[in-house]
């Protein structure tokens, strides 16, 4: 009879864990530790309180005016003011974020770990979320409550709107989050989708003053979709659409373009 060897040379099979919710809360109590070290997370959030303390100020800002459909400039700006922060966070601090950790191997670290890529990412976006919705509450707080700006008749399609909005343009912020390499590559990508939601949103023309086909063009851009909602202007249903579709060709995109390193 022959004897039998086994190989206990053989490489060490990695095995991947499924994450806990102790995980979960480690890991971004982790990001949220990174974020701290860089103080341009945080002015994501003071930038639009300064700015709607500065529009709450002004002489007039509360007169309603023709050219804005009757409503005021506040009451114009409160929401655009609001989408600032999501915006920002979506199109330059969660790409800026990924290219951090691939230039530094960390992404690859995570690769061979035993901690679910996908957990690391639900993470870092649920900190980011966190961030955006505490940024949108005050600034609503805040120019609805201590400067008078008026809330929409319907809140509940507002509410929806901002946060599938959100999650829209967090699906298209995972793109160059996706493939960046650095800061500068990601910013290259980011920046430019933040500033045309920016303008579409009506931050540097009011919507109403803008002709009849930018108006019909911001009503297919994410944020110019979720202002629509606000004022109660074009059918909600077209304007949810809207934002369904940005999630769904963000998320497939950015799934199909992901890279480690």
């Amino acid at each position: 009879m022959t004897a039998m060897t086994v190989d206990t040379a053989a490489a060490p099979v990695h095995v991947r864990r499924g994450l806990t919710v102790k995980g979960f809360f480690a890991l971004a109590a982790m990001h949220l530790k990174l974020m701290r070290r860089e103080p341009g997370a945080f002015v994501t959030i003071l930038l639009p309180l300064v700015l709607l303390t500065v529009f709450g100020t002004i002489a007039g800002a509360k007169t309603p005016q023709a050219d804005l459909g009757g409503r005021s400039v506040l009451d114009v700006y409160v929401p655009t003011i609001a989408a600032m922060t999501p915006l920002m966070v979506a199109c330059t601090v969660l790409p800026g974020a990924m290219a951090s950790f691939r230039e530094r191997n960390t992404l690859r670290r995570f690769q061979v770990s035993p901690v679910p890529p996908g957990g690391m990412l639900a993470a870092l976006v649920s900190v980011l979320a966190a961030f955006a919705a505490l940024s949108v509450v005050l600034i609503v707080l805040l120019g609805t409550l201590v400067f008078g700006a008026k809330l929409p008749s319907n809140l509940g399609a507002v509410i929806s709107a901002f946060a599938l909005g959100f999650v829209a343009i967090i699906a298209v912020g995972m793109v160059p989050a996706a493939v960046a390499g650095t800061n500068t590559m990601a910013n290259g990508i980011g920046i430019p989708f933040m500033i045309l939601n920016f303008f579409f949103a009506g931050l540097y023309i009011p919507i109403a003053q803008m002709p009849h086909a930018m108006q019909t063009i911001g009503e297919y851009v994410p944020f110019g979709a979720v202002m629509d909602a606000w004022s109660g202007t074009g059918a909600l249903w077209q304007h949810l659409a809207v934002l369904a579709g940005y999630t769904v060709l963000g998320g497939l995109a950015s799934a199909k373009l992901f890279r480690w390193e």
